[in-house]
């Protein structure tokens, strides 16, 4: 025969049932778009105090191939992960780090991984085997928010604000790769900042029928900078772009491009160069006689000529590891008559100028050559906003949210590397906006 329960009994349990706290459901919560220039942590709440998870990241790449990142982390005093203020106790990257899941993704073996949506990052947090939150973050700019067209130059075209005011320019001016990968994926990133935006390729070497554009040099010689004055003239014709407040970004190859037009244009307001060089350089590409990497107004420049790169060159052939930078060092050494004459002028321009380099840069040495030129402006009295990274390489251009594992080839440490881009990244958002006075929506 059952008995009757209690009703005290049964008040108590059912008080125990109502009082009960209600376990929160995880919550993860990432940055909307991770190539802005301070996109924010990921973070993690609803959890108990010290419970452990595993935060990871998933991304493809334009070839297809997946990169994963992980760490485990545990949570703190109020049940929260949070990556701007929690090192990992295991995993990709050891420090506190807030893109550390990004940046520190590689090539993933796992076939089972899963593949986001195009342009965008999985992130998704792991309790032992069981997936208790999810969440996606765009790689870059809403691409709705923006607009892309042609521009009359070989190979050129404009990306902006996909509304109907007038904006401040940014040309963009990529590397000695080539063709326009470095303007493609550079455009959307300063024009999601306000910009009018003129991706510029100036050289396309021909790789079978690849990467050829019509109109383009396909050796790296005598490139004429001042086509530049043709675009500004065709940018005053443009309702969108202001062409009084004209910008300059290069890299590499490109940023000593952007110096020599720094050096003969007062009209460049502001001029960012990444990974610059102080000199003019010889070129590459064709069997005649040595020659420099630029002309201007019609006329070769005065360069600096390498030493040693055919052998770097065959270092390369043989699967080696390959350092341009020693060629470049060879030259200066071999030719210190050659280099007054080769140095690029940059105490002539007066308007804003950012430099930035890697001390340990495998392509040329650009932390020497961006001191360099710090020096030649400071005896001037001219200003420069100046960044060194010691533990860093060449790939210091892009958002810091970036997967770096490639870049050490050219140069530097994967943490470093990556910390380097990221304070880079919103130094020069920060260098524009200052100097050229974008719109409101700059900084989104």
């Amino acid at each position: 025969m059952r008995r009757a329960m209690p009703c005290r009994v049964l008040f108590v349990v059912l008080l125990l049932a109502v009082a009960a706290p209600a376990v929160a459901k995880p919550e993860l919560s990432v940055p909307a778009d991770l190539s802005v220039p301070d996109p924010g942590p990921v973070r993690l709440t609803g959890l108990a105090p010290g419970d452990q998870v595993t935060l990871e990241t998933f991304r493809a790449t334009s070839a297809g191939m997946i990169l994963t990142g992980a760490a485990l982390f545990r949570a703190d005093a109020s049940g929260e992960v949070d990556t701007a203020t929690l090192a990992p106790l295991a995993g990709d990257y050891r420090e506190v780090d807030p893109l550390g899941l990004f940046w520190s993704a590689t090539r993933s073996l796992d076939p089972a991984a899963p593949a986001p949506m195009a342009g965008h990052v999985t992130i998704r947090a792991r309790s032992g085997d069981a997936i208790i939150a999810q969440a996606e973050a765009r790689i870059g700019p809403d691409p709705q928010t923006l607009t892309t067209e042609t521009a009359p130059f070989p190979g050129a075209f404009i990306t902006r604000p996909a509304d109907n005011q007038r904006h401040p320019v940014v040309i963009v001016l990529g590397g000695s790769e080539g063709g326009d990968k470095t303007a493609r994926a550079m455009a959307p990133l300063f024009a999601a900042q306000g910009y009018f935006v003129v991706g510029l390729p100036y050289y396309a070497p021909a790789r079978g029928q690849v990467g050829r554009i019509a109109g383009l040099p396909e050796s790296f010689t005598n490139i004429a900078v001042d086509r530049l004055a043709r675009v500004r003239d065709w940018l005053r014709h443009q309702p969108r772009a202001d062409a009084a407040a004209i910008g300059l970004w290069g890299v590499s190859k490109g940023a000593e491009f952007a110096a020599i037009a720094a050096a003969h244009y007062d009209w460049l307001r502001a001029v960012a160069l990444i990974v610059p060089s102080d000199v003019v350089w010889e070129g590459w590409g064709k069997d005649s006689a040595r020659t420099s990497s630029f002309a201007f107004e019609g006329h070769s420049l005065a360069f600096v000529p390498y030493l040693g790169i055919d052998l770097e060159f065959a270092r390369l052939s043989r699967g080696e590891p390959m350092q341009l930078v020693r060629a470049h060092r060879a030259g200066r050494a071999a030719y210190p008559e050659r280099i007054a004459a080769a140095r690029i002028p940059l105490e002539r321009y007066t308007g804003a100028l950012l430099v930035a380099g890697g001390r340990d840069d495998r392509i040329w040495p650009s932390a020497e050559m961006a001191e360099a030129i710090v020096r030649e402006r400071a005896d001037a009295g001219l200003p420069t906003v100046s960044l060194v990274f010691e533990r860093a390489g060449h790939a210091l251009a892009g958002p810091g949210s970036d997967p770096v594992a490639d870049y050490t080839a050219n140069g530097g440490e994967a943490p470093f590397i990556a910390r380097a881009r990221a304070e880079l990244w919103r130094a020069t958002a920060r260098f524009f906006k200052r100097n050229l006075a974008p719109s409101g929506n700059a900084g989104r």
